[in-house]
């Protein structure tokens, strides 16, 4: 299995075909594939379309996909997102320590 820390993945959704989907998880095909990118088939996460699984064999990412739906229950409210981090700074906070410091 070739689960991971959910990265993003930075666009590129033109490349890819939706093969399966269900409430939590989309299962997605490249539409070149090897050796235009490194791998075949992908998972992501609904939520945020960040990708949980990878890999170039059928048979395996089918099997991810059984585990996945039989076995996690996302966390998204534990999710990585650059925006999450950003939108979580108290921006009036930040300006009024910067002016004090004039």
């Amino acid at each position: 299995m070739a689960f991971r820390k959910p990265i993003t993945t930075l666009g590129g959704l033109m490349w890819w075909t939706n093969i399966r989907q269900d409430k939590y998880f989309i299962m997605q095909e490249h539409k070149v594939g090897l050796p235009a990118w490194p791998y075949k088939y992908r998972i992501t996460l609904r939520e945020n379309r960040m990708e949980i699984a990878n890999s170039n064999d059928p048979e395996e990412i089918d099997m991810d996909w059984e585990y996945l739906k039989e076995n996690i229950v996302p966390q998204l409210d534990k999710k990585i997102d650059i925006g999450d981090a950003i939108s979580s700074i108290d921006w009036v906070e930040l300006i009024n320590a910067g002016i004090k410091k004039i």
